[in-house]
């Protein structure tokens, strides 16, 4: 066989590969659904450029593992080679706050100040104190730091800091096609690299309508997104069940004029070690939208003094076991519902 076939063959198992994985199906009933697939024509949210030397989570410490009060770390992080905003800033985590402003001073990086934080973001859900960077013009990064007190072989025998989290926020212009396009990129984001991802519209301080209104002010994105179709609502008019679609971007156009407008979206592992978990939130501040994406740590974090990591662990691990039972339970007891939704949902 020659060379060039080989390499042709190589290459067309690692896209075959990467397809599969990248791609969810479920069975329900007599049915087998692939209940998401990656969008191919959407491009991974792009990165900050501001990257410490080594992944935070590849470097090794003296206060976890066993015989310490600390949670074992780092956590599973499956490999991946997708970059992109979320996969990009979780290397900080587990960096010492010295070593960042090191680095971003070696980069002359401005540091942002309290005051000008609480004028940015006003009293949103956003940073109003602690360590950030202006990176550009619209665009900041922001470190979670905290002292672990329960990290070393002593109980309350340390108080050492840590980036435990990370945010990258970026002001989005007020445009219904640039909302929407940050929406649909973090869903893909989240489906190209990790298990799952979902993201919710609606305003923050108004209740949102229920999912027969005809003119419905939220939505979800969950396991489907299409895009032409919009999302859906489940209608009894006429007496049969159908679902009615809906225009995502109607809804963000509404929305987006009220001073409450909000986003909030997840993505991550459905596995019990996994190191991180991945957010996205989204508000109005007078006449910005910012968007942060953020990525926190699962494991670097004090536990109760005298429960070790293994103790902590086989807790969890039992709860996990028990919620996998009674999901099938429920899913075995809704299978023809779920088979009629997702034959509906995706003809």
């Amino acid at each position: 066989m020659s060379n060039w076939i080989k390499s042709s063959l190589i290459a067309a198992c690692v896209l075959l590969s990467l397809n599969v994985n990248a791609q969810k199906k479920v069975t329900y009933g007599k049915s087998t659904f692939t209940v998401y697939q990656p969008l191919t024509d959407l491009e991974p949210t792009p990165v900050s450029g501001f990257v410490p030397d080594v992944p935070g989570y590849t470097r090794k410490s003296k206060n976890y593992g066993p015989g310490t009060y600390y949670h074992y770390a780092p956590g599973n992080v499956p490999k991946t080679s997708y970059k992109c905003i979320l996969t990009e800033i979780r290397d900080w985590i587990a960096y010492r706050p010295e070593e960042v402003k090191e680095l971003a001073a070696k980069k002359g990086l401005e540091q942002v100040s309290e005051k000008e934080m609480k004028r940015l973001f006003k009293n949103t859900r956003l940073p109003n104190s602690g360590l950030m960077y202006k990176l550009t013009e619209d665009s900041w990064i922001w470190f979670y730091i905290k002292g672990l007190q329960n990290c070393g072989p002593k109980a309350w025998g340390s108080n050492e800091e840590y980036v435990l989290g990370v945010s990258y926020i970026i002001k989005v212009p007020q445009e219904t096609d640039a909302i929407l396009d940050r929406i649909y990129r973090f869903w893909n984001d989240g489906v190209r690299f990790s298990d799952f991802a979902t993201v919710s519209q609606s305003n923050f301080k108004t209740r949102p309508t229920a999912p027969t209104d005809q003119n419905p002010n939220n939505f979800s994105i969950g396991d489907v997104l299409n895009r032409e179709k919009g999302f859906y609502r489940l209608s009894f008019e006429g007496g049969a069940p159908t679902y009615v679609w809906h225009s995502y971007a109607k809804v963000v156009e509404a929305n987006m004029k009220k001073p409450d407008f909000d986003i909030s979206g997840s993505a991550g592992y459905e596995d019990l070690f996994t190191a991180f978990n991945y957010s996205l939130d989204a508000v109005k501040v007078g006449q910005n939208i910012y968007f942060s994406y953020s990525v926190n740590s699962n494991f670097l974090q004090d536990i109760v003094p005298g429960v070790t990591w293994q103790k902590e662990m086989a807790g969890r691990k039992e709860s996990e076991a028990q919620r996998k039972i009674e999901m099938q339970k429920i899913n075995k007891q809704n299978a023809a519902a779920l088979e009629k939704y997702y034959k509906e949902i995706l003809k």
